[in-house]
């Protein structure tokens, strides 16, 4: 899994610092999500200070692209958030595939294997 985090100016013009623990705390997250996904992730974060609380911008880039964003008075709850849309998403499009499979299956177009 490839992890960039970019922080954003907050109200006062300084970068916003994030701690070892988000960074952990996305890494972790994220490694369940690429686990479901059966493919390599490469994620972008964008944290951002607002005048009144977070905003966290996940972004899982490939063949296909997630994007989830969460807004919460702590950055920990704004990166869960966002993190929650994008498995969200994630789940979505896995069951699509599960679904299409199947119909490929029943229509014959993917024939069972004969028994012996």
């Amino acid at each position: 899994m490839d992890l960039t985090v970019v922080t954003k100016p907050g109200m006062e013009g300084k970068a916003l610092e994030v701690e070892g623990l988000v960074s952990k705390h996305l890494s972790k997250k994220l490694e369940k999500i690429e686990q479901r996904w059966g493919k390599p992730v490469v994620a972008r974060a964008v944290l951002e200070e607002l005048p009144i609380g977070f905003e966290a911008t996940v972004t899982l880039a490939g063949k296909d692209e997630f994007v989830g964003r969460g807004r919460e008075e702590d950055l920990v709850k704004a990166v869960d958030a966002a993190l929650l849309r994008l498995a969200r998403q994630v789940d979505t499009r896995l069951e699509k595939r599960k679904t299409k499979a199947q119909g490929r299956r029943a229509s014959g177009v993917i024939k069972a294997a004969k028994p012996f």
